[in-house]
């Protein structure tokens, strides 16, 4: 469902840390007579995102989990599938 104001919407569902459906809304909202890229979780406050920022959150996102592979990552922390199921 679009929020008010909201433009060419995209959701990713994800969940919650607890483990509830949630989805990343990522979209253009109406601000004045112009669109600026917004995000915002499930139906929540929007989050206005100017290019500069987006590349500063897509970095974060990045190096955030490049250290994490470099420093947890390689380990498996996966169990494995039993034999027979």
């Amino acid at each position: 469902m679009k929020a008010q104001g909201w433009r060419y919407e995209r959701a990713i569902p994800t969940t919650d840390p607890a483990g509830q459906p949630t989805r990343v809304v990522v979209g253009l909202i109406e601000q004045g007579d112009r669109l600026s890229a917004a995000l915002r979780i499930d139906d929540g406050k929007a989050a206005l995102v100017p290019l500069e920022t987006g590349g500063e959150l897509l970095k974060a996102l990045r190096e955030t989990l490049e250290n994490w592979w470099r420093l947890e990552g390689h380990r498996d922390l996966t169990p494995e599938p039993r034999a027979g199921r």
